[in-house]
């Protein structure tokens, strides 16, 4: 589709504020593009950023009655098809497109690097574009998040780029939960794991989703592209040990380049061919040093050595909402988490106790999706175990609906009652939630709001009641212990 992408073209972005939706809307901006698009919300600080780059956003209402003929609506498989927008453009009649349709046309101009994975794409993606901005390559970076305190994502048309092969390079975060990761013909591949997940695109079977992995792969091998591929991942190993052109890395031996974790000095010492470099990250845990050394892997593709990239890695801020800290207050940490599967939740707090040893944990846990939940409703309880206090929001739907959601949330809850006991508080209002753990919070305490839905809106709402000074505002307020105890007899 390269005459879409003529100098001008209007796009209308549907549901634009998404991590996903809002990185296209600035990248087709930086290429040249007429951008606008609506949302469901548009007061919060996404909706800010992207008017304070050009774009407008506005609400549904506004976009379906100011649709152009000749402008391009495009949607993401989050927008459902009775959506005000969509229903107005098939009255107009002009084009609607799906995001990786655009957005596919826009990377087939570059040298391609494309994360995939079911855990860390998105970490892996920032990293990899991190580090080749610090050493100059002014890559655009097209990932479903913010690397924290950076804004050189999206170099604009006329900015000084390296070519590679005459192209220059984006760093892509695909997409397997609709199989739209399948689009793109990369020339770098990373793969980072394979996990039972968003099987509802692949008729429920988990092999239809490693193959789909496969044929990724296969399409980078195509075109003599690198594959960049976790060894210690049994299907990922399985997928690429037969082709040309891959790495693999990992903490086992058996991989090319070996990640060696030290849990008591967290740091990390990478090992290729006997040599050995030691590798220490100022916001490291085990998970992301594994998906440092498969970014710096992936930035030797394009000239960026490994000890080169592993030097840029050691200060990496980390991306927005990934352990990303939004207040200390009076000795107290408050932070959020996009984790939503039971295995990133499992790897999260585990790199929380390293980054806060011995502080007592309380999380806020918002699970997301009634098809993940489901699918992985006996998988959350186990990965919670060894958490202080936690407090257990409804099930955030994303879209999905469920013949039953109230007994949904009760199996949930009932199945990690199981398995952490006492340690799960009981269910209240979300204003009486904040405010109990407002009273319960005391100094050297780390409260964690995490999952993908609305619950960083609470963490906000939190500090502002931590900061505010402001006196009780309901009338029932107790400790979370006490709520509790109270449960629990």
């Amino acid at each position: 589709m390269p005459e879409l992408l003529q100098p001008g073209t209007p796009f209308l972005l549907v549901g634009i504020c998404g991590a996903g939706m809002s990185s296209l809307a600035v990248l087709l901006r930086s290429i040249g593009m007429n951008v606008r698009g609506s949302d469901i919300v548009t007061d919060g600080p996404e909706a800010g950023r992207l008017t304070s780059l050009g774009i407008r956003v506005m609400s549904e209402a506004e976009a379906a009655g100011a649709l152009r003929h000749d402008e391009v609506v495009v949607r993401s498989s989050a927008i459902l098809p009775d959506n005000a927008v969509l229903l107005a453009a098939t009255v107009v009649g002009t084009s609607i497109l799906h995001r990786t349709d655009v957005l596919s046309a826009v990377a087939s101009r570059y040298f391609l690097i494309a994360v995939s994975g079911t855990h860390g794409k998105t970490t892996t993606s920032g990293m990899i574009g991190y580090a080749l901005a610090r050493q100059g390559f002014a890559p655009t970076i097209c990932v479903g998040g913010h690397i924290a305190g950076f804004d050189g994502a999206f170099p604009s048309e006329g900015a000084e780029r390296r070519q590679i092969r005459g192209r220059s390079i984006m760093v892509l975060e695909t997409d397997e939960s609709d199989g739209s990761f399948l689009k793109f013909h990369p020339d770098v591949a990373v793969m980072t794991n394979i996990d039972n997940d968003h099987l509802g695109a692949y008729g429920g079977k988990f092999c239809n989703l490693v193959g789909a992995f496969a044929k990724f792969a296969q399409q980078c091998t195509e075109r003599g592209g690198l594959i960049v591929a976790c060894g210690d991942d049994r299907e990922v190993a399985g997928i690429v040990q037969a082709l040309p052109r891959r790495v693999l890395y990992g903490q086992e031996a058996s991989n090319q380049v070996q990640v060696g974790y030290n849990f008591h000095t967290n740091t990390a010492t990478v090992t290729r061919e006997g040599l050995e470099q030691p590798f220490a990250m100022k916001r490291g845990d085990e998970k992301s040093y594994l998906n440092a050394v498969a970014a710096c892997l992936a930035c030797e593709e394009v000239g960026a050595t490994l000890a080169d990239s592993l030097s840029a890695l050691e200060g990496f801020p980390g991306m927005e909402r990934r352990m990303q800290l939004l207040a200390e207050h009076d000795g107290m940490v408050v932070l959020t988490d996009h984790a939503d599967h039971p295995t990133e939740i499992r790897a999260t707090l585990q790199a929380l106790s390293v980054r806060y040893p011995g502080s007592l944990l309380t999380l806020v846990l918002q699970p997301h999706r009634f098809s993940r939940v489901s699918m992985c409703l006996g998988e959350y309880g186990p990965a919670l175990a060894g958490v202080s206090r936690i407090v257990l929001l409804d099930i955030f739907p994303a879209g999905e609906t469920v013949e039953c959601p109230e007994e949904l949330n009760v199996r949930l809850r009932e199945s990690v009652k199981s398995a952490v006991g006492d340690a799960l508080a009981p269910r209240m209002s979300v204003d009486q939630m904040l405010d109990v753990l407002r009273v319960s919070a005391t100094p050297g305490d780390v409260i964690l709001f995490m999952g993908p839905g609305d619950v960083n809106k609470l963490g906000l709402r939190f500090c502002g009641l931590l900061t505010s000074g402001n006196p009780v505002q309901y009338q029932i307020v107790a400790s979370l212990e006490g709520c509790i105890k109270q449960e629990n007899g």
